[in-house]
């Protein structure tokens, strides 16, 4: 039968005197939803992770073509035109996610949405449209 101890010299370590992290800590900044053209419509939450307590400025800004009645984009000078530009300043919580809810949804037109993120020297762009037409009622 083997037999199977523990010299002097070796120990034995259980899970509570090592140091394994419970939860994994950012590393850098990220924008985990909504994701690159990706389409999004109304109020959504844009959320992503950095370090903890970090100062994340999210800036939100949107440009936009104005069309014709078919679809078709105007050539002579209306576009691209810049309708939203704003600026907000979160803070993540301990442990590095941060979160802002915002109602992304054009003005009648095909809108291009741009979402950025920036902390500690780090930046994270991320672009979503939103090309719903409005509905023409004779």
């Amino acid at each position: 039968m083997n037999s199977f101890s523990i010299s002097d010299s070796q120990e034995v370590l259980t899970a509570a005197q090592t140091n394994i992290p419970k939860q994994e800590q950012a590393k850098t900044l990220s924008v985990i939803f909504p994701k690159q053209n990706q389409k999004v419509r109304g109020p959504i939450r844009i959320y992503g992770k950095a370090k903890p307590k970090a100062t994340v400025k999210l800036y939100i800004t949107s440009t936009y073509y104005k069309t014709k009645h078919q679809g078709q984009k105007i050539i002579q000078g209306e576009g691209p035109l810049k309708r939203m530009n704003r600026l907000y300043n979160i803070v993540a919580d301990k442990n590095g996610v941060w979160a802002y809810k915002e109602d992304l949804r054009n003005a009648g037109w095909e809108e291009n949405f741009t979402i950025k993120a920036v902390s500690e020297g780090s930046t994270v762009t991320v672009k979503v449209y939103d090309n719903t037409r409005p509905i023409m009622i004779d």
